[in-house]
């Protein structure tokens, strides 16, 4: 047995009794201390009694009135404090850890997403790197996207060629053509080319409200072509099934002819294109978001090696 005044060799103490000799030597009282710290009275003193133990001193003066600090106790207490002191930033850290890597960034883009396409080959490059990390995705219309990253409702936003406000960076990633979209049994299914006097012939079944940038830019090439277009506004969900029911005609990027029913036929609107682009806050530098980007760009440059025919590549950038 370990004479008093020696310490075990190589035992370690238990942050319960560290806890339970500060209590009592800040109460000055077994009763209180045992109330601070929600435990009853008789483990408290076994705590503190297992701390005097492992340390071979006697902490404190016993009385009917109370508890004072020994000599001992008066100097071993700053060493404590230490100690739990130390122990609490060992446990923020892990948990700060912890809460990052399992916390989830929340990305925006726009859906229904090409099966295959860039949305789930950047959420999977992502995921490799960040194993343990969680990704939500949300649909926001053009004209919410900006506003969103700026409230830091969302962490990134996947958009069809918005231009970057100040205070957000936007990294093009890849181009595609528009295809017109009309149910297989049209006269222009299989044709290369499709005239944009076609859309104007059916009901164009178009998220006008959703994609407001989209629209601008087909209306507008429309219109330089001399065709003015009339959509019948539709949820983005629901386009691609109301064409394929014979119910009117759509233009969608290339990528959503990829896995889709073969009651559809996609065929080229002359002369247009659309630019996909990552967009973030310009100040956040957390390691979550550069991956998503560095995911966004990855995943960019694998589609366009492997679907040159949908996807190709973009050079430029804007801001970051």
């Amino acid at each position: 047995m370990t004479a008093a005044g020696d310490p075990r060799p190589g035992l370690d103490v238990d942050p319960r009794w560290l806890r339970a000799f500060l209590a009592v030597a800040q109460e000055r009282h077994f009763g209180r201390a045992a109330a601070r710290l929600s435990m009853g009275q008789p483990s408290l003193s076994r705590h503190v009694q297992q701390l005097e133990r492992a340390l071979g001193i006697q902490l404190f003066h016993r009385s009917p009135h109370g508890v004072t600090l020994t000599e001992a106790g008066r100097l071993v207490l700053p060493d404590a404090e230490s100690m739990l002191a130390q122990q609490s930033r060992l446990l923020r850290t892990a948990r700060a850890y912890t809460d990052t890597a399992r916390s989830a960034l929340t990305v925006a883009a726009p859906l229904p997403s090409a099966a295959g396409g860039l949305l789930a080959e950047a959420i999977r490059r992502f995921q490799i790197t960040r194993r343990h990390a969680r990704i939500a995705v949300l649909d926001l219309s053009d004209e919410e996207q900006a506003g969103a990253l700026a409230q830091h409702r969302v962490d990134a936003v996947l958009t069809w060629g918005q231009p970057a406000p100040a205070g957000l960076a936007a990294q093009p990633l890849v181009e595609e053509p528009v295809m017109g979209v009309v149910d297989a049994g049209h006269p222009l299914a299989g044709e290369a080319l499709m005239p944009w006097s076609a859309l104007a012939e059916t009901a164009l079944l178009f998220p006008v409200r959703e994609r407001q940038h989209c629209w601008s830019v087909l209306s507008a090439t429309a219109n330089a072509a001399g065709t003015e277009l009339n959509p019948v506004p539709t949820a983005p969900a629901a386009v691609l099934d109301l064409v394929a029911g014979g119910l009117g005609s759509s233009a969608v990027p290339a990528s959503q002819s990829l896995g889709v029913s073969s009651r559809l036929a996609f065929v080229r609107l002359p002369e247009l294109s659309v630019r996909m682009s990552v967009m973030w806050r310009q100040e956040d530098r957390s390691a979550a978001v550069s991956a998503f980007v560095a995911a966004c760009r990855s995943a960019a440059a694998h589609l366009t090696r492997i679907h040159p025919d949908i996807w190709s590549p973009v050079l430029s950038s804007t801001g970051g």
